[in-house]
């Protein structure tokens, strides 16, 4: 799964730069699966706390394009973050339609997730020869499925198998983060 990163980190100590990058990436794709977690449980339970649960959420895209710009430049993290934040749309849509039980507007949002996906891992890897589009696609194609498997657990009421599969979608969530860095790092020499 996060094969760069393992075999990046198993010949190499990280120095404090590396550390406070790879920290920084850890948190930023850790609140991303925490956020989206407390979304469908908002959704789905219709908490009070659902617009502000969202806005948070949304906030994750503009996150990450502050620590991408530092790196690639304004025009490029904004991609990102406009990548990221169609991500995030997109599955409220299927989240929304999940909820109305309209399966034929679930199947179309779910085939935009997925070509979302796509162009985030082509963008990716046109921005750092480090990564892999098909790492990136594999990476968030995985995201996407146990995101997918998350919803129907919680909206099945088996919040075993739910609580299963975020630990899940957490531990998958730092591999992103361990391979952004590995990536960035050998990049740019950090």
């Amino acid at each position: 799964m996060a094969g760069t990163a393992a075999g990046y980190w198993k010949y190499h100590f990280a120095n404090y730069g590396q550390m406070n990058l790879m920290n920084e990436l850890r948190k930023l794709w850790t609140e991303h699966m925490f956020w989206t977690r407390l979304f469908l449980i908002s959704s789905l339970s219709g908490l009070p706390d659902l617009e502000v649960t969202t806005n948070r959420l949304l906030r994750n895209p503009a996150d990450f394009a502050k620590v991408l710009e530092i790196f690639y430049g304004k025009q490029k993290a904004e991609t990102f973050r406009s990548l990221l934040e169609d991500h995030l749309k997109i599955a409220a849509a299927i989240v929304d339609n999940s909820m109305k039980g309209n399966g034929k507007a679930v199947e179309q949002y779910s085939r935009l997730w997925y070509s979302n996906a796509d162009r985030i891992a082509a963008f990716l890897a046109s921005i750092n020869p480090c990564w892999s589009e098909e790492e990136w696609k594999s990476l968030l194609y995985e995201h996407l499925k146990m995101t997918g498997d998350e919803l129907a657990a919680r909206m099945n009421g088996d919040f075993v198998e739910d609580g299963k599969i975020f630990d899940m979608i957490e531990n998958q969530g730092l591999a992103m983060a361990d391979v952004m860095a590995a990536g960035m790092i050998n990049q740019f020499d950090i």
